[in-house]
C-alpha cells in the first residue's frame, strides 16, 4: 500500500532553497523514512511535547513531519537549528 506524502507550498520552497546535494539527500531519506522507519541512518525520533517526529537528512539539516490518517505531512526542512531550534 502506498502511502501518501504532503509537502506543503511553503515547505517546497524551503527545500528549494538548501544546497542540491541537501535536496537529493532529502529526497532518498523520505525514500527510506516510507519503507523502513527505523532505518538506523534516520535517527528518526518523535519530539517531546508534540506531535511531530523529525528525520536526519545530513548531519546538519533535518526535517520534521506529522504522521496522519491521509500519510506523512513534511511540516519543516531546514538546519537542525532551524528546525529544532537547539
Amino acid at each position: 500500500m502506498a502511502t501518501n506524502i504532503i509537502i506543503p507550498d511553503t515547505v517546497l520552497k524551503k527545500l528549494n532553497d538548501i544546497p542540491k546535494e541537501v535536496r537529493i539527500k532529502f529526497w532518498e531519506q523520505l525514500e527510506r523514512l516510507v519503507s523502513h522507519p527505523s532505518y538506523p541512518g534516520l535517527r528518526n525520533e518523535k519530539l517531546k511535547g508534540t506531535d511531530q517526529w523529525a528525520f536526519s537528512i545530513t548531519l546538519n539539516y533535518r526535517a520534521t513531519y506529522i504522521r496522519s490518517k491521509i500519510g506523512i505531512v513534511i511540516t519543516a526542512v531546514g538546519t537542525h537549528k532551524e528546525v529544532l531550534g537547539d
